[in-house]
């Protein structure tokens, strides 16, 4: 019987994920200093707090194929 290979592209795929990841974190980061300036509406909030979720979301993707990331601490944080 014969057995699919597995994913043959993984490394370089894995190469090609961290560079979309880190530029959805880039975007992201973006958006978050957006809704910082542009004040503290409920509405905003709310927005802040998915975009957030989403920083989160896509720093723990990175450390998790070996890539560097960080939380940005913002005054809201605080």
């Amino acid at each position: 019987m014969t057995h699919p290979p597995g994913d043959s592209l993984e490394a370089q795929q894995r190469g090609h994920l961290a560079g979309d990841l880190s530029e959805l974190l880039a975007r992201i980061r973006e958006e978050l200093a957006y809704s910082d300036a542009k004040g503290a509406a409920p509405y905003r909030l709310g927005m802040h707090d998915g975009l957030r979720f989403a920083e989160d979301a896509v720093v723990e993707l990175l450390r998790r194929v070996g890539r560097p990331a960080e939380t940005v601490e913002r005054p809201a944080d605080a």
